[in-house]
């Protein structure tokens, strides 16, 4: 009888147990909404944006008035609800004139209809109350921006552990507004010299780039190993350094502009990340941890004597270094800082806010005022990006510095405003790789004045700022989603979205290529040209004449991918890329082939048949191993446009006999083409400055940019300048700079 009775309670027990188990598990099988009413920042709604609700499961397909907003009378607001992609987050897309300013609160209700894909009705609060304002609120306090930081973390830690979030290839380094893409990248310049001269390869005509090289026809002006080099470049016969300036190691100089007798130096400092700040207790184990700030620097020179560059001006934004472009005398600059705001846990008082430094104002830095801070609404970033302009005809004019919480990374800038894209994933959707989506904020640009105007969410993430283009008035933007990596369940797909001037959608094209990713995208006019890749090379044309219904056009797949394409005229254009082949692995049970890259490939494609468009000509260079700068920098492209040649950096490996995998060193140096629709790609020189049976690649001597000058071809090096005849490529002079 004991017996019996130890068992009814085991089996009691084991059955509480078992019902304990399904009721947690039913319980975190119910879907939650993530967002709400956790903070302030979480609860504002620009009043013509787009804005999403996360649950913390998949929800199945919403029926009608499942989920409605009401404004504070009671009364419905006609806004449209669609889910994501992958169902654990809703789209709340505004009423079509946009919510009324002048209404103090909207409520979004959930009824008892949504729920799980198990069928699981929604736990927790079904309502959440929004503000909406019509532009982006500021941080007003100290407190203000601590509780940003402190939402934040707890977001953070909430969402752990998950990969970070990342752009794909290339950020600064790597799309024209109504005119052509081609006569953008194809201008020379006459300005202080005579003689014609290479411009920087632009994406955008009028929108100058910061590069490592510049020059005004007589002279070059050149970041080389940690200094800035002044060089007489004509005559040719008497080359010479005529200044330098050589920097300390706590400042990287990136980047130059030139404006008539003003030259620009941009790059990133490293200093004692406690100096200076008020809440600083430099532990031994603290200074460890961040023993260092960065500041995005900036010197501006007076070059009318070349001899004896003066500086006129030095400015810094703490940060790294994001982008810079120059239209007309002014230049703008982005910065993103990442501050310490982990210390938020063990104190109360820290200082947050970037510094900004200026030499017109003394060495001392300043902290950016909070009127001069707005925070992106939903977002729970914890960077600042910071924006400024400095009008170089009135150098000792005031610099207003804008800064926002949250924004991104990939700049797209035209005469009259600049873009930039920010990766984001919805925390709870698995791999962010997958989930990964692109906010885009837009900010108009009235010389000093940079205002922001507009959000706008797409599907996907961007490649780089050539994935972005302004086209009359409309924005366009190509971006790959979902996973590329051969996991059928959710492949990528790649898309092109058409905003109007107020970033609402209004036209797109989607699902091109699944299982591949996008390589490069150009626009030209009105049509968009698109790579993708996986096992060849998809390019797609799209007709986006009309913005509203964009079609793709036509298709061609061949070998390789193209990185970077140019345009050559509105019926060609040039990619410049890899060759790639397919081989059997024989020690995989993968049945797909390996994807060899092999040499560097040049691609001549003939688009004058929309439908039909066809690769023309090709040129293989090397094979394995084999890499140009340009792969990864478009400046790095030279163009003489009257003589049609194209050229670039290159090293050069060839594939040893009888191996796969290995390779040999072959040469480092440039190629020069004369590419046109008529010839073709034909090869005009190999120049090159290795020594015989060199076996390995030397860095001061590879060149990094190529220019022309009047009748003379220039190649840079870290330490050396070497000038040639652009009719024959006959050598003419070398000088070492260093």
């Amino acid at each position: 009888m004991i017996g019996v009775m130890k068992m009814k309670k085991l089996w009691i027990g084991a059955g509480v147990l078992l019902l304990a188990a399904a009721l947690v598990f039913v319980y975190f099988k119910q879907p939650a909404v993530k967002t709400g009413a956790q903070s302030n920042y979480r609860n504002i709604v620009l009043s013509d944006k787009t804005w999403n609700l996360e649950f913390s499961q998949p929800i199945k397909k919403l029926s009608k008035d499942a989920i409605y907003v009401k404004n504070q009378n009671g009364e419905k607001v006609p806004v449209n609800i669609t889910i994501s992609d992958d169902r654990k987050s809703i789209l709340i897309h505004p009423p079509e004139e946009g919510y009324s300013t002048e209404t103090e609160s909207f409520t979004l209700h959930i009824s008892s209809a949504v729920k799980s894909s198990l069928g699981l009705p929604v736990r927790g609060n079904k309502t959440v109350e929004f503000a909406v304002v019509p532009t982006l609120p500021e941080v007003k306090s100290q407190k203000d921006l601590q509780q940003y930081f402190k939402y934040a973390m707890k977001r953070e830690k909430e969402n752990r552990p998950k990969f970070s979030i990342f752009d794909r290839g290339v950020s600064e380094d790597s799309a024209d507004d109504s005119g052509s893409a081609a006569e953008g990248a194809m201008e020379t310049e006459q300005e202080s010299s005579s003689n014609e001269h290479s411009t920087t390869n632009n994406q955008v005509q009028g929108v100058d780039e910061a590069d490592i090289v510049k020059t005004d026809g007589t002279y070059i002006y050149q970041i080389a190993s940690q200094q800035l080099v002044i060089t007489k470049a004509e005559p040719v016969s008497d080359m010479e350094v005529v200044s330098s300036i050589p920097y300390e190691n706590t400042f990287s100089p990136q980047h130059l502009f030139l404006q008539d007798d003003q030259l620009v130096v941009i790059g990133n400092s490293w200093n004692d990340g406690y100096r200076d700040r008020p809440h600083a207790e430099k532990s031994s184990v603290e200074a460890h941890i961040m023993p260092m700030h960065s500041m995005m620097q900036t010197y501006i020179y007076d070059i009318s004597d070349k001899t004896k560059p003066e500086l006129l001006r030095e400015f810094g934004m703490e940060g790294n270094y994001v982008a810079a472009r120059k239209v007309g005398s002014y230049v703008y600059l982005a910065a993103s800082h990442y501050p310490d705001y982990w210390m938020l846990e063990e104190k109360e008082d820290v200082e947050l806010r970037p510094r900004i430094t200026d030499s017109l104002n003394g060495e001392s830095p300043s902290f950016l005022q909070y009127e001069n801070i707005k925070y992106m609404p939903q977002s729970t970033e914890t960077n600042f990006t910071l924006l400024a302009a400095i009008d170089l005809e009135k150098v000792s004019s005031d610099i207003l510095v804008e800064s926002y919480l949250g924004s991104g990374h990939q700049i797209y800038m035209s005469k009259e405003n600049l873009y930039m894209a920010l990766s984001r994933y919805n925390p709870a959707g698995g791999n962010p790789l997958e989930s990964a989506d692109t906010e885009v904020y837009k900010f108009s640009i009235d010389q000093s004045n940079i205002e922001f105007s507009g959000m706008a969410n797409v599907r996907g993430t961007v490649l780089n700022q050539f994935s972005m283009d302004e086209h009359e008035g409309n924005f366009r933007i190509a971006t790959t989603k979902g996973n590329t990596w051969g996991d059928d369940r959710n492949p990528s797909t790649n898309n092109l979205y058409i905003l109007d001037a107020n970033l609402k959608h209004i036209g797109k094209v989607e699902d091109l290529a699944k299982g591949e990713r996008i390589y490069s995208v150009r626009f030209m006019g009105d049509k968009a040209y698109m790579v993708t890749f996986k096992q060849v090379d998809p390019l797609f044309v799209i007709d986006t004449s009309d913005p509203y219904s964009p079609e793709v056009l036509g298709e061609l797949k061949i070998p390789g991918f193209s990185n970077y394409l140019h345009p050559l005229d509105e019926n060609h254009l040039i990619g410049f890329g890899y060759d790639t082949k397919l081989v059997k692995d024989d020690k995989s049970s993968n049945t797909e082939p390996l994807v060899l890259t092999g040499g560097m490939k040049i691609s001549l494609f003939d688009v004058s048949e929309f439908h039909n468009p066809k690769e023309k000509d090709t040129e293989i260079i090397g094979g394995r191993g084999t890499h140009s700068y340009l792969m990864e920098d478009h400046k790095a492209l030279f163009q003489h446009r009257e003589k049609s040649l194209f050229g670039f950096p290159v090293s050069v490996y060839q594939d040893k006999e009888g191996s796969m995998y290995e390779q040999i060193f072959d040469y480092q140096g440039s190629l020069v083409y004369e590419i046109t629709p008529e010839k073709g790609i034909v090869r005009k020189a190999k120049i090159t400055n290795s020594e015989e049976n060199e076996i390995y690649e030397r860095w001061e001597h590879q060149v990094q940019r190529m220019l022309y000058i009047g009748d003379n071809l220039f190649t840079l090096s870290p330490e050396q300048i070497h000038a040639y005849k652009l009719n024959d490529f006959t050598k003419m002079g070398e000088l070492e700079i260093q």
